[in-house]
């Protein structure tokens, strides 16, 4: 297996464990879901939404596009399901048009701290998955205490349930 489909398999992932986040999500009312809890963005809501507009950034950074605008406080969780549908298409259409030497490229961008940085390209785009990792834990951690756990989001169980694995093992 090249590079490249370790990658794939990644944003595969990705979407795969957002989905089951906002699955879990979706089992609570409007007030738990904005409630303050202490996490990095503060609620289940806050981190969602950050992970999805950290993906649009990621995403403008690889495209050599501007920055993208963040859902505001009104948008409903249908709005941001809509929203992360149309980031995982347009993430998984980036890296399906990546060709293995393309890795290795030099990503130039500035941060939102204005910032300058070149890495190849190949670390952040490991970079996204792992940061969003980060957060859907968080998420988990918030949902489990508000009486919605999410169902496992381990990479692991991904590739057993893409696999055909029986049920009772993912």
């Amino acid at each position: 297996m090249q590079s490249l489909d370790y990658i794939r398999s990644l944003y595969d992932y990705n979407a795969w464990a957002n989905g089951h986040v906002l699955d879990a999500a979706s089992k609570l009312s409007d007030a738990d879901l904005c409630e303050e809890l202490g996490a990095s963005f503060g609620s289940v809501r806050g981190n969602i939404v950050h992970v999805l507009w950290a993906q649009g950034v990621w995403l403008s950074r690889f495209r050599g596009e501007g920055m993208p605008t963040q859902l505001g406080d009104e948008a409903t969780l249908y709005d941001i399901n809509t929203a992360y549908a149309a980031s995982h298409d347009a993430l998984t259409g980036y890296v399906g048009s990546l060709t293995e030497a393309g890795l290795a490229t030099e990503l130039t961008y500035r941060d939102t701290r204005g910032i300058d940085f070149a890495p190849p390209l190949w670390q952040p785009l490991l970079h996204m998955v792992n940061h969003g990792t980060h957060h859907r834990a968080e998420c988990a951690m918030l949902l489990t205490s508000l009486g919605a756990p999410p169902r496992q989001l381990d990479f692991i169980f991904f590739e057993l349930e893409r696999a055909g694995a029986p049920e009772r093992l993912t």
